[in-house]
């Protein structure tokens, strides 16, 4: 998750990596021939900017390391896709991202405010998609947004299984956190509220902020990235959290004791991008293409439990990540209307900051 962090999602934040030093994956299949000889790119360099954690390490080990491979193309990966960041670059034309990982209010905002270059179609193979393709932004996997907690602390029973259950302090004891960041967290205040998942847009700002009002008092912890969702579960700081189905999963793997709630769920695309003025663009359109790959989607996916956007690379996913897939159709289900975001985050980012800080 996927995936998703002011992302107004921020990810975890890693040391400033210069455009001198490049990150080498562990290794993967060959990837398909491309046109252009390795000699003649290897003096090229990309930086690309996802949101840390384990889903940019399952990156790396997928996706970035077959394009490494095969093109001769160096990767610089670093974490923070900050939309502020990208708006200085392109206003200042100092670029020093080539292409962006963002989600999906995020991207539309920033195609909307002329900051992405277009995707090169001759190039990017969009075909045999779920989700629709933009102009300036390119779906590549959808990630679902739940409940994580710790299941030997809290056993079947002793969590909650939906947002009502979340903000049900006295039923259901235990340390919440919520992120520091309007969306999701509006849409799970209205479920809470008792909106339907299939019905929460255009979102009710008012009654959300109502139901917030609720639970404030019993938040223990604002996140404001996403790594940390895990790390204070892990840590026995707080009890039940809003996270992502890919991040639990990739946890367990590790031996972590943790586990998510696959119901009321909010899924929500996320998105490759190019940033505008960027001096890589044919080889950043490539790299973009390598995240269309249906072989290397399902390795992505197999790895964090997310959708792939390519239906073709359904059938690569392993039996168990397939029983992870959300249920889109399913009437608790919520799926992220990434163009309203785009029109209302700043309204809503202004009125969630100045929310937290009021008593």
């Amino acid at each position: 998750m996927s995936n998703q962090d002011d992302e107004s999602v921020l990810s975890a934040k890693r040391p400033r990596i210069s455009r001198r030093s490049f990150v080498i994956g562990t290794s993967l299949v060959a990837a398909p021939a491309v046109i252009i000889p390795n000699r003649a790119l290897a003096n090229q360099r990309i930086v690309f900017v996802s949101y840390g954690g384990s889903t940019q390490e399952a990156q790396e080990k997928t996706i970035i390391k077959a394009f490494r491979e095969k093109t001769g193309i160096q990767v610089v990966t670093t974490s923070g896709p900050d939309a502020a960041k990208l708006k200085a670059q392109t206003r200042t034309g100092n670029i020093e991202w080539d292409v962006v990982n963002l989600i999906g209010s995020q991207a539309i905002a920033a195609g909307r405010e002329g900051l992405l270059e277009r995707i090169d179609y001759s190039i990017v193979d969009s075909s045999d998609m779920f989700l629709e393709k933009k102009e300036t932004t390119l779906p590549w996997y959808s990630y679902g947004g739940g409940i994580g907690f710790d299941p030997k602390r809290h056993p079947a029973g002793k969590h909650p299984r939906n947002w009502a259950q979340f903000w049900d302090v006295k039923g259901i004891p235990g340390r919440r956190a919520l992120r520091s960041r309007p969306d999701e967290t509006l849409e799970f205040a209205l479920m809470a509220d008792g909106v339907p998942a299939k019905k929460l847009y255009p979102l009710d700002m008012d009654r959300a902020f109502k139901s917030l009002d609720r639970i404030k008092p019993h938040v223990a912890k604002w996140i404001a990235e996403t790594p940390q969702t895990i790390t204070l579960l892990q840590n026995n700081e707080i009890d039940f959290v809003p996270t992502y189905s890919g991040r639990i999963e990739a946890a367990k793997k590790q031996g972590v004791a943790l586990d998510y709630v696959y119901e009321n769920n909010i899924v929500t695309p996320s998105f490759m991008c190019v940033v505008k003025g960027t001096k890589t663009k044919d080889a950043a359109m490539k790299l973009v293409n390598y995240f269309l790959r249906p072989d290397l989607q399902a390795a992505f996916c197999n790895m964090m439990g997310y959708t792939p956007v390519k239906r073709s690379a359904m059938p690569l996913l392993t039996a168990e990540v397939r029983g992870q897939q959300p249920e889109l159709d399913a009437p608790g289900t919520a799926v992220t209307d990434v163009e309203w975001w785009a029109d209302h985050a700043s309204e809503a980012n202004k009125r969630f900051k100045e929310w937290l800080i009021s008593g």
